[in-house]
């Protein structure tokens, strides 16, 4: 009689085990390796490369957006937990000087904490796919939203936005997103009022013209016969 079990002491798989083992390799889609972002360029990028680095992010732009965007998704919850239980109803607060505001209630903070993960899930996903104007737009919607509840949270996140902004126009300008290399790339070059000179004063043509044809045409006269004189 044929034992259940293999050589090993293994039970062979069944049937059923085969057939899903089969079906799920080859249905499965084989795990695409994540691309790492690029380093800092150390040089002056040229014309054809600068249009690619001011739409993604290197590698320094993706470390400070995710601990930004790690940061807003914490206070996110914090704050708002935190002030829906010390305040679970609306009520005029008062201050030193006298005024008078209202206080939001836990519904309100529970809606104000859905929106800003909404949004910082919408950052991290600018940051999966490397796109510098939708991490930029989120971080300047975040620190706007937060300059109400936490405003120190709010000016760094408009700053780091800003900071993007920044980086993508000096590799516009200067080819590098490096503040010392783009100075040195200004230095270098002659002032504006002299480049706009320089590009309204018309280009002169060096060198001999070649000889062009003469539109005038003289056709050539047809040669006379000579008439053979009588004889006498």
């Amino acid at each position: 009689m044929k034992s259940l079990f293999d050589d090993d002491g293994d039970k062979p798989a069944t049937l059923s085990e085969r057939l899903s083992g089969t079906f799920s390799g080859a249905f499965a889609r084989p795990s695409r390796p994540k691309a790492a972002p690029p380093q800092e360029p150390q040089g002056v990028l040229s014309s054809g490369e600068r249009r690619k680095a001011m739409s993604g992010l290197n590698a320094i732009e993706v470390k400070w957006s995710k601990a930004g965007l790690v940061l807003a998704s914490v206070l996110s919850i914090v704050i708002p937990a935190v002030e829906s239980s010390t305040h679970p109803i609306r009520k005029v607060a008062s201050n030193v000087h006298g005024k008078t505001g209202y206080v939001f209630t836990s519904q309100e903070w529970l809606l104000i904490a859905v929106v800003a993960l909404v949004f910082c899930g919408l950052g991290f996903e600018g940051l999966r796919r490397r796109k510098r104007t939708l991490v930029a737009f989120t971080f300047f919607i975040l620190g706007f939203s937060f300059t109400l509840i936490f405003a120190p949270l709010g000016f760094a996140l408009i700053l780091l936005g800003g900071w993007l902004l920044l980086r993508a126009y000096r590799i516009q300008k200067f080819g590098t997103a490096n503040a010392k290399m783009a100075a040195r790339e200004a230095a270098t070059r002659p002032p504006r009022r002299e480049r706009k000179q320089a590009a309204r004063t018309p280009v002169k043509a060096t060198g001999h013209k070649p000889p062009t044809a003469n539109k005038r045409y003289t056709p050539k006269a047809t040669p006379r016969k000579k008439v053979a004189k009588p004889a006498e």
